[in-house]
């Protein structure tokens, strides 16, 4: 697993500098820009200083070729799945699962942010598509970290099971399936070291 260390420079909309409180589970998304690569997405981020167009963020971001780049420390907060819109379900910020596995960090006064970790995975099309290459890195990636947290791979979630209104990663939130098929390949991953 190749990892660059590439971190933001600390500003308010992509990384405050504020520390993790604890990592209770990893979030996965998608960039939702299949021309995009991992540095380009990690300078998107890094435009975010500005102030123009909000707050963004991720710990990790995997390439098309599995390469990994670390764009906030994973003792810091990253801006990746915040939110002050209403899920559509349960009538709340969060969704129902959201407010049941995060408690306090899931609140109109709390975020999800100061207690996940943020990967980004970069689509080959716009169907939201991974290939192979990310989605065996995001599995070695999301093992290793459920192994140093303490997690099981049930901790993995989606950015639509957090906030419910949005659609990432795309083709995970159109085929749950996926996602739990995703969460058996950690889990082996973990069971065999």
């Amino acid at each position: 697993m190749q990892i660059i260390h590439d971190f933001l420079t600390h500003n308010e909309y992509s990384r405050p500098g504020k520390k993790l409180q604890k990592v209770l589970a990893i979030v996965i998304h998608w960039t939702a820009n299949p021309g995009a690569n991992a540095k380009e997405t990690r300078d998107f981020f890094e435009t975010k200083k500005t102030g123009m167009g909000g707050y963004a963020s991720a710990h990790y971001i995997i390439d098309q070729n599995g390469i990994i780049i670390a764009a906030v420390p994973e003792d810091e907060v990253a801006y990746h799945c915040g939110s002050s819109d209403i899920d559509p379900a349960s009538g709340k910020v969060y969704t129902d699962e959201a407010r049941a596995r995060f408690g306090y960090y899931a609140s109109e006064s709390n975020s999800p942010n100061n207690c996940t970790l943020g990967v980004e995975l970069c689509p080959t099309d716009a169907r939201g598509n991974f290939s192979g290459a990310t989605i065996e890195t995001a599995i070695e990636l999301c093992a290793d970290i459920c192994k140093r947290y303490g997690l099981t791979a049930q901790a993995i979630t989606t950015h639509h099971d957090v906030v419910g209104w949005k659609d990432c990663p795309k083709l995970w939130t159109e085929k749950p399936q996926l996602l739990e098929a995703f969460r058996q390949s950690v889990a082996d991953k973990i069971q065999r070291g």
